[in-house]
């Protein structure tokens, strides 16, 4: 009995310190349709046709590639 409260407490800390490791970086943690593995370069399409609603998926891609050019434009800035 002791084995299975000693494993539960240190699973109970690590989804403890992964929690506190989201909330400080700022993180939003967020779910995928086709997963990684699924995803596709912009001329063939995209991993969000695999989604239960792909018109709402693919603006929200959008969205993020938007997100990301600004934050490699803002790095590139930055460095030189």
């Amino acid at each position: 009995m002791i084995d299975f409260i000693a494993t539960f407490v240190v699973f109970a800390l690590v989804m403890a310190g992964m929690s506190v490791g989201v909330v400080f970086m700022g993180r939003v943690i967020q779910g995928s349709c086709g997963g990684i593995g699924n995803h596709v370069g912009e001329e063939e399409g995209s991993g969000c046709d695999f989604c239960s609603n792909p018109e709402e998926e693919k603006k929200a891609c959008q969205r993020r590639r938007q997100r990301a050019e600004k934050r490699a434009l803002a790095e590139a800035e930055r460095l030189g």
